[in-house]
């Protein structure tokens, strides 16, 4: 049996951009800046995925988490640098170029869903991908529910006619796994990402691959 895919839905942070250490640059700095403890860059592949907020409220000690201002004025400023910090450390994963460049002489439609902030979200995707046209680039927004909330990939798949049996899904967390299932997507999990194999599995993955170029075996 043949799938008949029209399209490809990514993640954006550990699916095609490494941006683990940005992240963590720009988590750090405000942390030192404030007086409060930075932690390994490995530590962020656990704080990272589910947003901003969630990720300063994992990476803040308890005086700052238990304070609503201090968490929110520690926000504003993580915010404010990591627009700046946007696309100036992260790049695309090995394979990246390769897999959309096939993606799209095959005629599938891509598109980018990612908790990161909107406005950085899209700068990242031109800054860093800019030989690829994405069909749509949705970052978290004040009016939609986060990733795993399916708004946004039920918004994608609204916008196109695309239905979600037709329709993979590639992200490296049980975020990206639980928002693919919520909107009848296919759910591929990544290896080359922030999470481990059993986190993809025990979330629903259909399938996994190690490598970009992996993915075009499924179509």
């Amino acid at each position: 049996m043949t799938n008949t895919y029209r399209g490809v839905v990514f993640d954006l942070d550990g699916t095609l951009i490494d941006s683990l250490e940005e992240i963590a640059t720009a988590t750090n700095q405000i942390l030192e800046a404030s007086g409060h403890p930075t932690h390994p860059i490995e530590a962020y592949k656990y704080f990272a995925g589910y947003g901003a907020r969630v990720l300063i409220e994992r990476a803040a000690p308890p005086e700052v988490t238990a304070d609503p201002e201090k968490l929110e004025e520690l926000l504003n400023r993580f915010l404010a640098l990591y627009h700046e910090l946007t696309g100036t450390i992260s790049k695309p994963y090995d394979g990246i170029a390769e897999m959309l460049t096939a993606l799209v002489n095959k005629g599938l439609k891509i598109f980018v869903l990612t908790n990161k902030p909107h406005d950085s979200a899209c700068e990242c995707v031109e800054d860093l991908m800019p030989d690829w046209t994405f069909d749509m680039t949705l970052g978290a927004r004040d009016d939609v529910p986060k990733k795993p909330h399916p708004a946004g990939a039920i918004e994608i798949l609204e916008a196109t006619g695309i239905k979600g049996e037709e329709m993979l899904y590639l992200g490296d967390t049980s975020v990206d796994m639980e928002t693919a299932k919520g909107a009848g997507m296919v759910p591929v999990g990544v290896l080359w990402g922030f999470r481990e194999r059993a986190e993809l599995e025990e979330s629903g993955a259909r399938h996994i691959i190690s490598h970009p170029l992996e993915l075009l075996k499924l179509l």
